[in-house]
């Protein structure tokens, strides 16, 4: 079962560390704050003890005014001067108890003052409100902490409108607050498929899908529309499907958290963390609530804007190809063999053209239909492209008229390809056609040329010798005059 999150508190740091040169009243107050169920540590100077506070980050020290080297009101002004993640509670510990020492004490950063010989309950009282009050300042840096990240998340929102660097941001915030060695939002998009859309691990994951029948935990979530934090990960029942998959996870804990609209789980907060005491507070788990709220607009937005980006690359492709046969079109023929012989002018290199028209198409269309007609030209289309070099580029140039691009190549390496490509076409059996074959006619132009000046030039010379391959009987390959 998943872990009951309301009853879920701070998990309070009840460590107390005692800076004592003398043996004797070291081993007596830890031998009480042991029994009463704090963690202790022990320091012989004042030195050491300044080594060990940022270490081990204790919530109480208790300190005595009297050692040998540096004594304990140095101590304590050196501990308030630290910079430390959250503030230690100082009780001094003394014999020397006037009013001098206590206020003096106290003016350089004492938070109480015990009088030896200690009394055990006294002490243990003292303790107990030192550590409310370190809890509380705790809490208030928390808060302090959360409220940061969620402006910082919602500025992220308005000043960008791209959803990945928004998404970025809250899993990079969230897993900074939590300490998280993994914190990712999933979309999901059917009941077994889900994205990653972002990972603070890794920023350049996107739309990484994950197959949720692997996830039982996020599938849990999706169902309850609740949070699912698990500590003993590998042993829950919820995971026992692929138990044998997560052994890697038996030190961690997880928190899956749903962000939900209208009743529909959208995505999830997916955190994963080294397993401490008491896994995940109920602080951690609100604060992940309300990221999770604001991260609805975001997924909200990776939707659309993921729609309109297939929208805007749809627009950009059918700019420049043909929708029946998915080559390029007329105009993009145009402006890249323009570009083709100007480099191939500028570096003295090489430009061959082949143009090309099926035979007696119309007969095709005329016995068949136009529906069959258009699947002879996608089966001619899809073979030219296979028939040519990466580098070389297709075109439809209209209606049943084909034209190849082939940079860096010579006249014969050009005339090679065409007759290689007329009898795949000549060869092929075409779907829909009963006793019928296909054939085409071809021309072939190259540069450098007689007469052949500009990328207009080339066209009309592979036009030529493609109606002389016409007038020659019909498929063949005829080579531009010249």
């Amino acid at each position: 079962m998943g872990v009951n999150l309301e009853l879920r508190t701070g998990t309070k740091n009840n460590r107390v560390l005692i800076i004592d040169d003398n043996l004797t009243h070291r081993a007596i107050l830890e031998d009480i704050l042991r029994s009463n169920g704090y963690e202790t540590k022990h320091a012989q100077d004042g030195g050491e003890g300044l080594k060990v506070i940022p270490e081990w980050k204790p919530s109480v020290v208790l300190l005595d005014l009297v050692m040998p080297g540096m004594d304990g009101r140095t101590v304590l002004r050196e501990i308030r001067n630290m910079l430390l993640p959250s503030r230690p509670s100082i009780i001094i510990v003394s014999m020397q108890g006037d009013k001098d020492t206590i206020v003096g004490s106290l003016s350089d950063g004492a938070d109480d003052f015990i009088v030896k010989p200690i009394n055990e309950t006294e002490l243990i009282a003292r303790v107990k409100a030192q550590l409310r009050i370190s809890d509380f300042y705790r809490q208030i840096e928390e808060d302090k902490k959360n409220l940061e990240t969620i402006l910082a998340i919602s500025n992220a929102m308005s000043a960008t409108l791209d959803p990945s660097e928004v998404l970025n941001t809250i899993v990079t915030k969230v897993a900074w607050v939590t300490e998280a060695v993994r914190c990712s939002i999933v979309l999901i998009v059917k009941d077994d498929e889900g994205y990653v859309l972002a990972s603070h691990e890794d920023p350049s994951v996107k739309e990484l899908k994950i197959d949720l029948a692997n996830y039982p935990e996020i599938r849990q979530v999706i169902n309850t529309k609740a949070p699912l934090a698990l500590e003993d990960v590998v042993n829950n029942p919820i995971m026992s499907i692929i138990k044998d998959k997560i052994q890697a996870l038996k030190d961690m804990s997880l928190l899956i958290v749903p962000i939900v609209f209208n009743d529909e789980v959208l995505g999830t907060l997916f955190l994963r963390t080294r397993k401490r005491e008491h896994g995940f507070t109920q602080k951690e788990i609100n604060f992940c609530r309300i990221v999770a709220n604001a991260s609805f607009y975001a997924l909200k937005n990776a939707r659309l804007f993921e729609k309109v980006s297939r929208e805007k690359d749809f627009l950009k492709e059918i700019a420049v190809k043909d929708q029946l046969t998915s080559l390029y079109n007329h105009n993009f023929f145009y402006a890249r063999l323009e570009e083709e012989f100007e480099r191939a002018v500028r570096y003295e290199t090489p430009l061959s053209l082949i143009m090309m028209d099926i035979d007696n198409f119309k007969n095709v269309n005329d016995t068949y239909g136009h529906r069959i007609g258009d699947i002879v030209l996608k089966e001619i289309a899809a073979m030219v492209k296979r028939g040519v070099r990466k580098t070389d580029i297709v075109a439809r140039y209209g209606g049943e008229e084909f034209a190849v691009i082939l940079p860096h190549t010579l006249l014969k390496g050009a005339v090679d390809e065409a007759e290689r490509i007329r009898e795949m076409i000549e060869s092929h059996a075409y779907a829909g056609l009963v006793n019928d074959r296909i054939t085409m006619s071809f021309g072939v132009a190259s540069y450098p040329q007689k007469g052949a000046m500009n990328s207009g030039d080339l066209v009309n010379h592979a036009d030529d010798a493609l109606y002389r391959s016409k007038w020659s009987g019909k498929n063949c390959v005829k080579v531009a005059e010249g």
